[in-house]
């Protein structure tokens, strides 16, 4: 049960502008926060130009499960993460989170199986939390006025993991083979955690409520089986009984989810806050946008890594730094219209850089399926979807923590990134099966699969198409239109502030 106290101003309410001193220290907090948010992109982006390196050691069509597993242990772990976020501390499950984030490296890059490296895929899939939790924290700690433009700085953040994940795991791939990724990641965040627990600061803000374990169960049933009749839908038969029997399995337990929510006092996910058209619409564009995303994440490295043989016209051949030289304006501008996008939103609404997020998304989307060769196209394409990425960013966080009180920051937060992960789960299984049905070419010796270039074109193309349903719903939203806030003020339900 919720527990009711009288609130102290938490220290982002103030509009006293910051001394010298003050402002060092936020921008130190902001860098670091930065940095282990940078958590969350890195165990997709840098594993995403590795996806074709490791099918000389785990001959299995299921490598799309290397992605898909992150994603649904994300969208499981989401809402508990950011329950135990408002109910504990921000930094402290900061912190959590990147411990597992380094045991699940460690196991990884030493994986002798598939089903072990998928073990320490899901342990990494729990810092999908760490971008939600980051948004939360700054909400809670930072002059409200600096508020909008701190969240697209995280933006910029990813962006800078965006840009610089290409190049550090080509370079890794290249020289040392896929596992040293891993290895990578798991220093990167052992360096890390020490400078976060010492300098950035905890939220005051806490919700004391009890832990939903079974709400998060019964969403994970539901997520977990409709994932898996998705991806094994084309090996089992559209309908035959397993994966009819699957599917069905799963929205069973989606109803029995809902229904569970709805009457437990502290659900994990508060479906009361979905009743509210400024949420829901938000919600619904992010599953649209994850995704687009993920479909570009998941093809185009593909694409221009594949050499050119009979059969197909696109083959390019890069190796993984080549690729990370012909894709490099993506991250870059991620990384410049993420603040932009944040001053954007405090002046215009974050519901116009929302949009331009999408429409530039989908402009790349439908470049890439034109199937280009030539570098400047290449670099064209992802300089376009890198814009549309900086702005999505920037755009999403502003829209919740203007929508939800700031005792429920990190849940709000959360059930954006669930719904982000859970879009980019869809694209990842459901374009790994559209591949599937177009195999030109299977190496028996290396295990490297070709694929036609009607399985590129399709994906792409079904890729843009879902956007243009985000578009549309951000196109009709009426939250967003008035220049973001930094956050809704604190509703006095269920807070305490620690001494």
């Amino acid at each position: 049960m919720t527990e009711t106290t009288t609130n102290s101003p938490s220290p982002q309410s103030s509009d006293d502008p910051p001394g010298r001193r003050q402002r060092f220290r936020y921008g130190a907090a902001l860098a670091l926060i930065v940095l282990i948010s940078e958590l969350a992109p890195m165990e997709i982006t840098l594993v995403y130009p590795a996806i074709p390196h490791m099918t000389a050691n785990f001959r299995t069509p299921q490598l799309g499960w290397v992605l898909t597993m992150v994603s649904l242990v994300a969208v499981v772990s989401l809402p508990l993460v950011g329950k135990l976020a408002d109910t504990f501390g921000k930094k402290r499950v900061m912190i959590t989170l990147a411990v597992l984030f380094a045991a699940g490296s460690l196991i990884s890059a030493t994986a002798g199986s598939f089903p072990v490296l998928l073990i320490g895929r899901a342990l990494q899939g729990t810092a999908g939390g760490m971008v939600a939790v980051s948004y939360a924290l700054v909400r809670d700690t930072f002059p409200r006025r600096w508020v909008p433009v701190a969240l697209g700085t995280v933006a910029a953040g990813i962006g800078v993991s965006t840009l610089a994940s290409p190049f550090v795991a080509g370079w890794f791939i290249d020289n040392h083979g896929w596992q040293s990724v891993f290895w990578f990641m798991f220093g990167y965040v052992v360096l890390l955690i020490p400078v976060v627990a010492i300098v950035v600061p905890e939220s005051s803000l806490r919700l004391r409520q009890r832990l939903d374990l079974v709400g998060v169960a019964l969403l994970g049933a539901a997520v977990g089986l409709v994932l898996v009749g998705i991806s094994q839908g084309s090996r089992w038969g559209w309908v035959s009984g397993t994966t009819l029997l699957t599917l069905i399995g799963g929205a069973g337990f989606l109803i029995a989810f809902i229904a569970w929510e709805l009457r437990v006092p502290t659900p994990a996910i508060d479906l009361r806050l979905l009743a509210g058209s400024a949420l829901r619409s938000t919600l619904l564009a992010y599953l649209f946008i994850g995704f687009m995303i993920a479909g570009n994440g998941l093809l185009l490295p593909q694409l221009l890594q594949t050499p050119a043989q009979a059969g197909i016209t696109y083959g390019v051949g890069l190796t993984a730094t080549a690729f990370a030289l012909w894709t490099f304006p993506s991250g870059l501008l991620t990384m410049v219209f993420g603040p932009l996008g944040g001053v954007i939103a405090r002046r215009r609404g974050a519901r116009l850089t929302l949009i331009g997020a999408v429409c530039a998304m989908i402009i790349g989307l439908l470049a890439a399926a034109a199937l280009p060769e030539h570098r400047w196209q290449i670099m064209l394409l992802s300089a376009v979807f890198g814009i549309g990425t900086g702005l999505y960013y920037a755009s999403g966080p502003n829209l919740v923590m203007d929508a939800v009180p700031a005792e429920q920051s990190a849940v709000g937060a959360a059930m954006l990134g669930v719904v982000g992960q859970l879009g980019n789960a869809i694209a990842v299984t459901v374009l790994s099966a559209v591949m599937a049905q177009n195999i030109t070419h299977r190496n028996p010796t290396t295990g490297r699969i070709t694929y036609s270039d009607t399985a590129f074109q399709h994906s792409f193309l079904v890729a843009a198409v879902v956007g243009l349903a985000g578009l549309a719903v951000a196109i009709g939203m009426r939250h967003g239109r008035a220049p973001a806030t930094g956050g809704a003020e604190p509703s006095d339900v269920g807070m305490r502030h620690p001494a």
